[in-house]
């Protein structure tokens, strides 16, 4: 560390700095993004911090799904009596060509995969990546495993959405089965299905 403050290129130097501290429950890829748009991209200051919100919206739908599987007693951490294929909080899954840990999966013969996105973020940007990284990881998981299901679990934008969720959209309902979660019939026919495969046999 010591020879990397002292060294001074014409690309760069480094200089110490202090502890960052107040990051709650974020990955280290969400602080790390934060830090880059709030000290060296070109963006505007206040989209470091536009960032950090979107990353809670995209937290808050998960949260969401895992209080309601949690009132089922779905989540494996507390699976009720009966529950022989509980739901599963980021656990690996092997793709053909690396291992994925998505936010929800859950074997009972054949593998389900659930994944959240929400379509409420103003950033389309952030939307595309996801939906981009969403389809590439179900497509590998099912490349490996071919009776694998996938579900994208979305929240709707209250407008179109335009292009951009259009976009994720289509990308996504190539690769999965899509979930309006603020559709009631929807989301009880996903949770009564997530049900079936955590109590057959």
């Amino acid at each position: 560390m010591d020879s990397i403050l002292k060294a001074k290129t014409p690309n760069y130097f480094v200089v110490e700095a202090g502890e960052i501290t107040d990051t709650g429950g974020d990955s280290v890829e969400a602080v790390c993004a934060f830090l880059y748009s709030l000290l060296i991209s070109e963006a505007p200051v206040m989209e470091a911090f536009e960032l950090g919100e979107e990353e809670d919206l995209t937290r808050g739908l998960d949260s969401e799904i895992s209080h309601a599987l949690t009132e089922l007693n779905l989540l494996a951490d507390a699976p009720k009596f009966g529950v022989r294929h509980p739901v599963m909080r980021e656990h690996p899954v092997r793709g053909k060509h690396v291992v994925h840990k998505p936010s929800f999966s859950q074997k009972n013969g054949r593998l389900y995969v659930y994944e959240a996105i929400d379509f409420t973020m103003k950033r389309p940007k952030i939307v595309r990546e996801r939906a981009g990284w969403m389809a590439y990881m179900y497509a590998d998981i099912k490349q490996e495993d071919e009776t694998a299901e996938t579900f994208s679990i979305f929240r709707p934008n209250s407008d179109d959405g335009g292009e951009t969720v259009e976009y994720a959209k289509k990308i996504l309902g190539g690769e999965s089965m899509l979930v309006n979660w603020a559709d009631d019939n929807e989301r009880k026919l996903f949770l009564s299905d997530r049900q079936r495969v955590a109590t057959s046999l």
